[in-house]
Formats: C-alpha cells, sequence, structure tokens
C-alpha cells in the first residue's frame, strides 16, 4: 500500500485526507495538535508541527512515504514545498513560486508589473512608514502581516490613533519578520475563483461568492462560499480573467489556484492568489458543483498518477453548493449539541462542530477559530441558503 504524508490535520486539510483514504492511501497525518479535527482520518498520527520543515522531512523519511501532499493551509504549504523539493518528491511548485504566492508585498509588485489593478499598497517594515501611506491614500487602510495567513493580525483601521496597535500587531504575527502591508479600502463584492492550472493554463471550475463575518478585527475571515455567483455573466468573466492574468504573473504553471477577487463598478481588483485549493472547503463546493474533485488532483501530483491529476468530472453535479462555517462564542464549552440532527436535514452533505465538552472558546480571532462547518447542496441557490439556515439553527455550543 503506498504511504502518503499529509501536511496537517485541520479543517483545511479533511478533504484531502478523506479523498487520500478513498484511493486506499497509507495516510500519514503530521500535525501538532493529536485531537486537530482530521486526526481520525489519518492511518496513523505523528506529532509534528506543520511549521518544521526539519521534523516533516525525518517523518517522511521514518515512514517510508513515497508521496507528500497539504492543502488550504499557507504554512503547511510552505513547508510541504520545502520537503519536497529537499527529498526530491514530486509537487506541483517550486519554493519560488509558493514563495510569491505568498508574500504579499512580492506578489502585488508582480501583479503590477503585469497590468493588474490593484489597490494601492505599500510594504512597511516601520510605524513611520505605515504612517506615511495613510498620509498619502487616507483613511480608512487595512493592514495586514506581509507574510501571514488566516486572518491573523488582519484589520481595517478607521482612526490614526490605532494605527500603532494594528501595525504592531501585523508585525509580530507576520511570518519570519517580513513585516507589514498596508492597502486602500476597495469597495466591491468578493468572489473566490477556484480552478486548476496544466502547462500554464488556468481551468476555472466554480466561482464562488465569498462572504464574511461582520467586524473589523478580525478583518476578512470567511463565513460562506456560495455558488452559483450572485455576480453578472460578465462580472465572473472579469473575475476569471482577473484570476488568469494573476495566476500567469506569479509565474504558477502547474497545481491548485485560488484567487480573491472583488468585483467593483470599475472592473475586477485581485486581492491575493495561493497556489493550493481555498482553506475554507472551497474544494469540496467545487466538486459539488462541477463534479470535479481538486484533492485527487493534488494527490495525482504527488503520486506522479497523470491521469489522476487531469481527472475530469468523476462526481455527481449539484446546481448550487456552499460552505458555511459558525463563529464561536466565549467561555468554556458547557455542551456541543446537534450535529446529527444538522446532517439529517435536506441537502446537507456535511455538518460538525469542532469544540469538546470543557474546551474554552475564545470568540472569533481568526479563521482557525471558527467552531464548525455545513456543506449543503440545493436545486438553487436560494434554496441551499434555506437548507444550511435551518441546520445551522440544529447546532448548539452552550457555554
Amino acid at each position: 500500500m503506498t504511504r502518503v504524508a499529509i501536511v496537517g490535520c485541520g479543517f483545511p486539510q479533511v478533504g484531502l485526507l478523506k479523498a487520500a483514504r478513498a484511493l486506499g492511501l497509507h495516510v500519514i497525518g503530521l500535525d501538532k495538535n493529536l485531537e486537530a479535527v482530521g486526526a481520525p482520518l489519518a492511518s496513523e498520527l505523528l506529532e509534528v508541527s506543520t511549521g518544521d520543515a526539519d521534523a516533516v522531512a525525518e517523518a517522511v523519511r521514518a515512514t517510508g512515504a513515497r508521496a507528500i501532499a497539504t492543502t488550504g493551509s499557507e504554512l503547511a504549504l510552505t513547508t510541504t514545498t520545502a520537503v519536497a523539493a529537499r527529498l526530491g518528491l514530486p509537487f506541483y511548485a517550486t519554493p519560488e513560486v509558493v514563495h510569491r504566492c505568498q508574500a504579499k508585498d512580492a506578489m502585488r509588485a508582480a501583479y503590477e508589473a503585469a497590468g493588474l489593478p490593484v489597490p494601492r499598497f505599500a510594504a512597511a517594515s516601520t510605524l513611520a512608514r505605515a504612517e506615511r501611506f495613510v498620509a498619502e491614500v487616507g483613511l480608512p487602510v487595512v493592514v495586514k502581516p506581509a507574510r501571514g495567513w488566516g486572518q491573523r493580525g488582519v484589520s481595517r483601521v478607521e482612526r490614526a490613533d490605532l494605527l500603532p496597535r494594528a501595525f504592531a500587531e501585523a508585525a509580530a504575527i507576520s511570518h519570519g519578520g517580513a513585516g507589514v502591508v498596508l492597502e486602500e479600502v476597495i469597495v466591491g463584492r468578493e468572489v473566490s475563483v477556484n480552478g486548476w492550472v496544466t502547462d500554464g493554463a488556468l481551468e476555472v471550475f466554480s466561482v464562488t461568492d465569498r462572504e464574511v463575518f461582520a467586524g473589523d478585527r478580525p478583518l476578512g475571515v470567511m463565513r460562506s462560499e456560495v455558488c452559483p455567483s450572485e455576480r453578472t455573466d460578465d462580472e465572473v468573466a472579469r473575475a476569471i480573467d482577473a484570476a488568469t492574468r494573476a495566476q500567469r504573473a506569479l509565474g504558477l504553471t502547474r497545481g491548485p489556484c485560488y484567487t480573491q477577487v472583488c468585483v467593483t463598478s470599475n472592473g475586477a481588483v485581485v486581492f491575493e492568489t495561493a497556489a493550493r485549493c481555498g482553506g475554507g472547503f472551497d474544494a469540496d463546493v467545487t466538486r459539488l458543483v462541477s463534479g470535479v474533485d481538486l484533492y485527487r488532483r493534488t494527490l495525482g501530483v504527488a503520486l506522479g498518477d497523470a491521469a489522476l491529476e487531469r481527472e475530469g468530472a468523476a462526481h455527481e453535479r449539484h446546481a448550487a453548493a456552499l460552505v458555511r462555517f459558525l463563529a464561536p462564542p466565549e467561555g468554556v464549552a458547557r455542551s456541543v449539541e446537534g450535529v446529527e440532527a444538522a446532517r439529517a436535514c435536506d441537502g446537507v452533505v456535511d455538518a460538525a462542530l469542532y469544540p469538546r465538552p470543557g474546551q474554552r472558546l475564545h470568540g472569533l480571532v481568526n479563521a482557525a477559530s471558527r467552531m464548525g462547518h455545513l456543506l449543503v447542496v440545493g436545486a438553487s441557490r436560494a434554496q441551499a441558503v434555506l437548507r444550511a439556515d435551518a441546520a445551522e439553527r440544529c447546532l448548539r455550543v452552550e457555554v
């Protein structure tokens, strides 16, 4: 039985873990948290940090894994790319390409060089530089780590006196001391473009409306991805064109591609491109509406299986699908209830609550703090939304 190492067992990797098991692979899960939501899906589980490339490489060697893969997490992606290069294992992108798709200043510079519309931005290693940017573009601005993920350290600053705190928080979280990026605020509707790059050409399988939780701190934590989009055909086409140009600008020639685009009255503005599947079950929604499984394709790369990497629609397709996440309360969880009732609701493909009784919850502080999810299908967008509403009412975490 072929042994594959999956870097990370949190909810971003659940779909990949399921796909690997369905292919009959021996799945070696690597995660520092042995109680991660995807841990039970692994054939064997090792306590290894997804951010420790040396430890991951040693685990791969020690277990005899012949392949390595991950999805949904930038930290895990960084490690996986480095380990694959070090051990000579198949992967779809080089560490250099992945870096361009992660370092927000380098990413935006590549977009600008390609003539793509992007928010005005500035890299800032000092508060003084951040203050100069605010003086140039005005408030509000978005402050984020130059290299970060999961909406950690991302905030919207409405007043000048709040800038020092926002800058300090973003700088502290920025991976490897990469500094801070500030952006002007763009008004529009966000969509996510999900696809796969083959020989430099992006094929798009879904465009979803990206809906976020309210609030400026943290800013932009995804609540739901809904397909089909409510944007017009012309707006969707512009979003796909922007995502395609962004992918080319970053040099991404193979593998999964997830792009956040803001559709405005003046066109489509690219926010970010990731060299991976989206971390919020975006690939699951994509599979439900297109029949194409991006997780299986990712494993096809890792296994050196060209047919699996290029597999077409192999699953049932639905007219509409969505993922919806739940925000946690603050306090100690006394009871976690309603998962089976939610799963029994019409159209529900999956439902989960992550907390355990006795676990302390801190509210919505970043994307990783979300407390559960629903995957739902319907004969129409409206029906899928109503079904998700009904299932969500079943889920309860009492504190």
